[in-house]
């Protein structure tokens, strides 16, 4: 079994703060309360409260992505359109959640701060990568046409964005069904 080292402990138990009660409204006193640790002993591992931060939200930028090919492995999706509904639908949020309303406060920081733009614009890329291989491969298996996997994947990625927005400000069950069947048909439309 795998133990994780004290940064990484230090890390996650930020990240569920961040979590619990926004990411402004986290001290380094609320922390070294959770963990039960001086305040010394947390900059021993990270030289500045920001720096904790960014690498907090980066574990779970990239969480997502690995927790997404763990999830697709797993599942039994045949055509490329299968998977590209899977794709949408792990993306499209849930239910209410903490974690997606973490997402939605990490946006007016990248406005504003070189870092975290940084940060959002890696992931996004990834994400971007990931739809625009499931075109490709759709593409050379004559499932779809597009003529630009690139382009596609991109106002794919945009229209999601947004209907998450949406979503994670006014959650119902019904709403999340008509908004991935909207996605869903209107990235066909693009791909077709």
């Amino acid at each position: 079994m795998k133990v994780d080292s004290f940064k990484d402990l230090i890390k996650k138990a930020a990240l569920n703060l961040f979590k619990e009660k926004g990411l402004n409204n986290v001290s380094t006193r609320d922390l070294n309360a959770r963990l039960n640790i001086s305040r010394s002993h947390m900059y021993h591992y990270y030289s500045n409260w920001d720096e904790l931060k960014l690498d907090a939200i980066k574990k779970m930028l990239d969480d997502d992505v690995n927790d997404y090919f763990l999830k697709k492995k797993e599942s039994d999706t045949g055509k490329v359109s299968e998977e590209l509904l899977f794709f949408l639908d792990y993306l499209l949020p849930d239910a209410p959640s903490s974690h997606w309303i973490l997402y939605l406060e990490i946006w007016p920081l990248s406005a504003r701060d070189q870092r975290y733009a940084e940060l959002i614009h890696a992931n996004l890329m990834q994400w971007n990568e990931i739809v625009e291989d499931i075109i490709t491969r759709g593409i050379e298996a004559g499932e779809f046409t597009s003529a630009n996997s690139q382009v596609s994947a991109r106002q794919i990625a945009a229209v999601l964005d947004g209907y998450s927005s949406m979503i994670i400000l006014d959650y119902s069950v019904e709403k999340r069904a008509l908004f991935l069947e909207e996605i869903f048909n209107f990235s066909l439309q693009l791909v077709r």
